[in-house]
């Protein structure tokens, strides 16, 4: 009896949640047409052709693969060393955007990028921290302070100058660090990738970050989210380095 009844409970509960619904459909038509035929109300072309029905419908349900279990929280927050390295990641990139308050692992390659992208007729936009004394001593209490962070914004604000002119590049400055970095490959293109990286409070190093991989394929929602923040940053932003032409080091 105990049996019977969990039995009972568990299709009351497949069925409160929309679970094998089709099964048991099949299952109260087939016992009533059984009990239907056995009092000779229904022929047995029609018994013939409910068999042959539910007989393709097991065969659909055996050719469609099950659904994949959820992935776990580790199968998709990622550490900076398990996203390999960035030269893989621009491997035939045509449009890359980057805000980071420094940049400074990305702009590290910076010819690199004028070679592979811009080059060959691809974009580059960046959006780095403003380096007024007011947006780094702001970032700094909250970035890890293994860095120092003016000297590591000015490396990269040059790397930068130097890239203005080239067709397919700009820059802006930003007066205030969001809380996170963004890495965006070919944003636009059904192929496009994108990394999140989160800046906690006090990290030891840059490598204890969590980062967030997305692409357009697996998860558009997000994707299209974390797009639109870039475009947010960007249209919050100053435009160009904020360096004299004439002096690539010169913060003044």
């Amino acid at each position: 009896m105990d049996t019977l009844r969990r039995q009972f409970g568990r299709v009351v509960d497949d069925i409160r949640h929309g679970r094998h619904i089709e099964a048991y459909v099949f299952f109260l038509l087939g016992a009533a047409l059984v009990a239907l035929g056995l009092a000779d109300r229904v022929g047995t072309h029609v018994l013939t052709q409910f068999t042959v029905g539910a007989l393709a419908l097991l065969v659909f349900r055996t050719a469609v693969p099950p659904a994949l279990p959820p992935a776990s929280p580790d199968e998709v927050l990622r550490r900076r060393e398990d996203l390999g390295p960035l030269r893989a990641l621009l491997d035939d990139a045509r449009d890359l955007r980057v805000y980071g308050p420094t940049a400074i692992n990305v702009l590290a390659g910076a010819e690199d990028l004028r070679r592979r992208i811009l080059r060959r007729g691809g974009t580059v936009r960046f959006v780095l921290l403003d380096p007024s004394p007011e947006a780094v001593a702001q970032a700094a209490v909250q970035l890890d302070d293994n860095l120092d962070l003016g000297a590591a914004l000015r490396s990269s604000l040059s790397a930068l100058r130097r890239l203005e002119g080239e067709p397919g590049f700009d820059c802006r400055r930003l007066p205030f660090n969001p809380g996170f970095s963004l890495l965006i490959v070919d944003g636009d293109s059904p192929d496009g990738q994108l990394v999140v990286e989160f800046h906690g409070f006090g990290d030891g190093t840059i490598n204890e970050r969590m980062h967030l991989s997305l692409d357009r394929r697996s998860s558009p929602h997000w994707y299209e989210y974390w797009l639109r923040r870039f475009d947010a940053l960007w249209d919050a932003a100053e435009a160009g380095t904020g360096l004299p032409p004439a002096d690539d080091g010169d913060l003044r």
